[in-house]
């Protein structure tokens, strides 16, 4: 074998070896990112939720937010799971006293007496409560009227009312049924329950003294006895239930128009965040006075024929600023279709001298994740051609319900921070650079191939030949 076929194949060998491990593509890293925020949690929760900061709708490169990412202090990527807006319902409960009306009659009856007399003020309050009968001696307790609202526009919602027992009443024992009315008039069945108060020797006190019930507002109540005396109760307290919803949270960017183009006629045209999922949008006009009726949308592609870009119009609405006796009244934002846009496009339908600003909002998803790792944590985002890091919630929320959801522990984001204008387009050079060392290698490979097939056809060749150089024996 020739001399440079020998030298040839280690040295083909030993340039393969060294460009392979430089064709592997650059790692998933935080200075990939050319954002970043700084996530802190308690400790003591292993999962908890973190409502997106504007700064990520706002930087980051794909509608489906497909380069963001949650690293802990070792660099180490985290699973996460991006959920809708998650409102959380908190349930506030308080007590107030309830006025009561005794209703009396004559003795020997076991119903309340038909036809009661029941006296209201001008803000629908109970003042008086008789039954039709003038009152006698031998009148006794029949049941008891409750105004549970005291006159109130709109009826809290109740879901208990407990008793009091006179000062002078140890044991007591009655079973009662408690019934609802919104006018005094037509009266419902609520409920069926045994009050009791039990006293021993030593002065020791068990007690049932609480009906309870379905949530439900009641404006007025009845109570009326199965089994038991009446009594008139020292006092009648209803408890009361409320949901406080939160209200759905809305992050916003005010953009400016490009300066204006012949190619875009009287359309002001906004550069926008694609990440951001447009559910609403408004002017911001500047002046004192102004009506301004516009289309607002996005290009379609052009065709062949000339003029005006095709616009797709997802608003058809007239914005305005006015100042009218004294008051200023102004337009606010209108819903649109959930929409991603690199560009959004306001037509004024009549000529005008304004360039408003153009607000947009929308909602910000919620990230759920398990705060496992090294803290403290670190969204980082602002990358392009990146593959997707979000996992399905059962995958670092398993068996959790929505209302479990909504109350995990919620993390605190920092301030954003910029790694610097060239970590943005560090990934693709990196990508640029590993797609270059890859065809290297091909190349190489090729190179090599045809270089051993080449070793090969001389060789067979040589092989060939030495037989007819040898002298006869």
């Amino acid at each position: 074998m020739p001399v440079f076929s020998r030298r040839a194949l280690p040295a083909l060998l030993s340039a393969l070896l060294h460009v392979a491990p430089a064709a592997a593509g650059p790692g998933d890293r935080l200075d990939d990112y050319s954002h970043r925020i700084g996530v802190s949690v308690s400790g003591k929760q292993a999962v908890v939720r973190l409502p997106l900061p504007p700064a990520v709708y706002l930087e980051a490169r794909s509608p489906d937010l497909r380069d963001l990412r949650l690293f802990d202090a070792a660099g180490t990527a985290l699973p996460f799971a991006l959920v809708a807006q998650l409102p959380q319902a908190r349930e506030d409960r308080s007590s107030a006293p309830v006025a009561v009306f005794p209703l009396r009659g004559p003795a020997g009856s076991s119903r309340l007496p038909d036809g009661l007399e029941i006296r209201t003020g001008a803000d629908g309050a109970v003042i008086s409560v008789h039954a039709p009968v003038r009152r006698e001696s031998g009148d006794v307790l029949h049941g008891l009227v409750l105004d549970l609202q005291g006159g109130a526009r709109a009826p809290a919602s109740v879901d208990a009312l407990s008793f009091t027992l006179p000062a002078n009443v140890g044991s007591y024992s009655a079973r009662v049924v408690l019934e609802a009315s919104d006018d005094l008039q037509q009266w419902d069945e609520v409920a069926r329950s045994s009050l009791n108060w039990l006293v021993n020797n030593q002065g020791a006190q068990v007690r049932q003294d609480r009906i309870a019930f379905p949530a439900q507002p009641l404006r007025f109540a009845r109570l009326r006895w199965i089994e038991g005396q009446p009594l008139e109760f020292a006092a009648v307290t209803a408890h009361r239930v409320a949901q406080q919803r939160s209200p759905v949270q809305w992050d916003n960017v005010v953009l400016q128009p490009r300066p204006a183009a012949a190619a875009t006629g009287a359309d002001l045209v906004y550069d926008a965040p694609l990440a951001a999922p447009v559910e609403a949008l408004g002017l911001e006009l500047q002046g004192a006075n102004v009506v301004m009726p516009v289309l607002v949308g996005q290009y379609r592609a052009r065709g062949s024929n000339a003029g005006p870009a095709p616009l797709q119009a997802l608003a058809n609405t007239t914005f305005f600023r006015l100042t009218q006796d004294g008051q200023q009244r102004a337009s606010g934002v209108v819903e649109v279709p959930l929409t991603h846009a690199a560009q959004w496009v306001v037509r004024p339908q009549a000529a005008s001298a304004e360039r408003p600003g153009l607000r947009l909002r929308w909602k910000p998803a919620t990230m759920v994740f398990v705060a496992g790792g090294k803290p403290p944590y670190t969204l980082a985002f602002g990358a392009d051609g990146v593959a997707p890091a979000e996992v399905p919630v059962g995958q670092v929320a398993p068996g959790f319900s929505v209302q479990e959801l909504a109350t995990l522990e919620q993390a605190r984001a920092g301030e954003p921070v910029r790694q610097g204008p060239d970590r943005a387009s560090a990934a693709s050079q990196a990508e640029g650079a590993a797609r270059t060392r890859k065809l290297l290698l091909w190349g190489l490979l090729l190179v090599g191939v045809a270089v051993l097939a080449g070793m090969a056809w001389r060789l067979s060749r040589q092989l060939k030949e030495e037989p007819r150089d040898q002298p006869p024996g």
